[in-house]
């Protein structure tokens, strides 16, 4: 009889538990908040280029980067990073660059190290400048295979009259393409943000981010704010 009884309750355990789940509310993203500072130098290419490739090294553009990127949690959350980068101008309105970087994340993360590949287009109409980015980005972890994406960044800026404080918008879209059942669109990114030149060669940037994950395990919706300074020596 026990043994009767103790079937049906497992019967009926087993019909019950997906009216059960499907009562349950559809996972929530989680949120987090973030900060994120950097310094940049960028500059044209050195002599010893201009000696080995001639004119050609006239389009060539060099830059350096360091930054830190904080999270709700400082310890859990914390990037350092050192990045150097290179651009070749193909014309007035498509670029060519690399770049690489690589990150400390502190004792409880393992670091990492990040190659792109960059096509960029430019157009301008009045006081209107639109960009197209195209990027191939690899991720490097620690003892693990890399993480491939694809990057897709839609831009726009206005140039008001007599203004130093123009806006600037941009939506970028994340594919990840290393995975076995396919490519996987996991994220999408917002930009809205501003720059003020404080000399010839100084620039200040501010930017507002929103990360939002995608068809992604355990979402989370990122809110950054973003503080860089930019030194151009061309323009010396």
């Amino acid at each position: 009889m026990r043994g009767i009884v103790a079937s049906l309750g497992t019967i009926v355990a087993a019909l019950l538990l997906p009216l059960g789940g499907a009562a349950q509310e559809p996972l929530r993203p989680a949120t987090s908040t973030g900060t994120w500072l950097s310094a940049q130098v960028r500059g044209g290419a050195p002599g010893f280029m201009h000696q080995l490739l001639g004119r050609p090294a006239d389009k060539i553009r060099l830059s350096g980067e360091l930054g830190a990127r904080t999270a709700d949690n400082f310890f859990g959350g914390r990037q350092l990073y050192a990045e150097a980068g290179a651009r070749y101008k193909v014309s007035k309105k498509i670029g060519l660059s690399a770049d690489y970087r690589y990150a400390d994340r502190g004792r409880y993360q393992s670091n990492r190290q990040r190659v792109q590949l960059t096509a960029a287009y430019d157009h301008s109409v009045r006081r209107w400048n639109f960009d197209y980015r195209l990027v191939q980005q690899w991720t490097f972890r620690r003892n693990n295979t890399p993480r491939t994406y694809i990057r897709n960044r839609i831009g726009v800026e206005y140039d008001f009259p007599k203004w130093k404080l123009d806006p600037e918008f941009s939506v970028e879209f994340f594919t990840r393409t290393d995975r076995p059942q396919g490519w996987n669109y996991d994220g999408v990114r917002y930009k809205l943000g501003t720059s003020y030149r404080i000399s010839k060669v100084d620039v200040i940037e501010a930017t507002i981010i929103h990360d939002r994950d995608t068809q992604v395990a355990w979402p989370v919706n990122r809110t950054i704010l973003s503080i860089g300074y930019v030194m151009d020596l061309r323009r010396r």
